[in-house]
């Protein structure tokens, strides 16, 4: 794996010739990017469609058609705490962030944290996908997961070949995945992922850490039931017939305890369908008592605290 390179290496203003697109989110400068290009009609020569995005249980997949551009996002990001992963499928890309700056080649990956602001420079027309996981998902998997952050990553070969294959072809079929196949189609490339990661950094044997099994029971009674606003650690050790005591145990290595992961889970769910224009006829309040929260003026809260703006503003955001 070639090692990346301190920013300071390159110059801060590029001499690229390439339109400035600058968007809070990463998928949203992509598409700002080719929505540009159609206007100008600068890439005629590109295949179709310049932009599309889905999303697949809980990861966001986007792909991206444009000519060369400099894309700056994440200075005003509201949503943080997700994994991002950029695979090229042609041309060249230098990435800068967090101090650091990497290039890619085309069929190699970059892996990076949502948040602190980042700069990609296209110097010439590309083909790029995006893919977008909550990092508490990652992170159940694989601990260490940002050792192989901001490396270039080949995807000819090995494990990275076949998430590549696996990414090109849920944006190919995803639309036609119900919610339930979905979930589990989202939840199996993020399992590829964290091969992915194992494969970056071979030396370390421990790379992959999947959930003990009592762990992934208690996760999934807990999914199951995160409608019930008494469900409580006593509720969850009862029925997967654990002690309290031994779940507190399994989750003391973890980021979260059970009942905040719990809370972010609802938190998740309820910001999923606020965007959704199959539930834009539920009132914010319905959601949110669906979900478990029977405090209106709590969830508004916690919802701000967690996502940087309110539930209104999210469901007018979507519009």
């Amino acid at each position: 794996m070639t090692k990346s390179t301190e920013a300071s290496e390159f110059p801060m203003e590029s001499s690229i010739s390439a339109r400035l697109v600058e968007a809070a989110l990463l998928d949203e400068a992509l598409r700002m990017a080719c929505a540009v290009a159609q206007d100008a009609d600068q890439d005629a020569q590109l295949a179709r469609p310049r932009y599309r995005a889905s999303r697949i249980g809980r990861v966001e997949i986007s792909e991206a058609r444009a000519p060369a551009v400099i894309l700056r996002s994440g200075a005003h990001e509201q949503r943080s705490g997700r994994v991002l992963v950029m695979l090229l499928l042609s041309g060249s890309s230098l990435i800068k962030k967090s101090g650091r700056a990497v290039r890619l080649g085309p069929s190699e990956l970059c892996i990076m944290r949502s948040g602190p602001p980042l700069v990609i420079e296209q110097k010439d027309a590309f083909h790029a996908m995006l893919l977008s996981v909550p990092e508490s998902d990652l992170a159940d998997r694989v601990p260490d997961w940002s050792g192989a952050r901001l490396e270039p990553i080949s995807s000819i070969s090995g494990a990275p070949a076949i998430f590549r294959d696996a990414l090109q072809s849920l944006q190919r079929w995803g639309p036609s995945l119900g919610d339930q196949g979905g979930d589990r189609i989202g939840d199996a490339l993020v399992d590829l992922l964290g091969a992915v990661i194992c494969h970056a950094i071979p030396n370390r044997t421990d790379c992959i850490q999947r959930s003990l099994y009592h762990m992934e029971r208690i996760k999934k009674f807990a999914r199951l039931n995160l409608g019930n606003p008494d469900l409580s650690v006593e509720l969850i050790a009862e029925s997967v017939g654990l002690s309290e005591r031994q779940i507190h145990r399994l989750f003391a290595s973890e980021q979260l305890s059970l009942m905040r992961w719990v809370w972010l889970q609802r938190l998740e769910r309820c910001y999923e369908e606020l965007l959704a224009d199959a539930h834009e006829q539920r009132s914010i309040s319905e959601i949110a008592f669906h979900w478990g929260f029977n405090d209106q003026a709590h969830f508004s809260r916690a919802f701000r605290k967690q996502f940087g703006l309110s539930p209104r503003e999210a469901r007018r955001g979507s519009t």
